[in-house]
């Protein structure tokens, strides 16, 4: 096999892993924004729906500005139209996971000197942790 063949390959492998995580991580995050609501399936259909109108839109957009501007051009719109949202996305959006369900309400520095103190655990568990 040539080199590309080990490109390509390596690019679909990456692709299935990115999408796997992707795909479980966008259900967790919805299940905590929609969390205690009842409204979890209307949100994990309204995100789908997004996401799928955005593919589309997205395929199609680039084919129209591909076939009147050329790939390289494609590419490099869409690339910093896909930014926009990753940004907002990095600087607006809030962690979804609260601190009683994440365990660390303390620093794990303190947790030790509370352990060496004799101090009761604080853990959702009750007696069990």
């Amino acid at each position: 096999g040539s080199m590309i063949d080990y490109i390509v390959l390596s690019t679909q492998i990456l692709d299935g892993v990115g999408a796997g995580i992707f795909g479980t991580m966008y259900v967790l995050v919805t299940s905590d924004i929609s969390g205690g609501t009842g409204r979890f399936s209307l949100t994990l259909g309204l995100t789908t729906s997004a996401m799928s109108i955005g593919g589309t839109v997205s395929g199609y957009l680039g084919q129209a500005i591909a076939q009147d501007m050329g790939y390289q051009q494609a590419f490099m719109i869409l690339g910093v139209m896909s930014l926009v949202p990753a940004v907002l996305y990095f600087f607006f959006m809030p962690e979804t996971l609260s601190d009683e369900e994440s365990g660390e309400t303390r620093s794990s520095g303190e947790a030790m000197t509370g352990i060496a103190e004799g101090e009761e655990s604080e853990s959702p568990y009750g007696q069990l942790a």
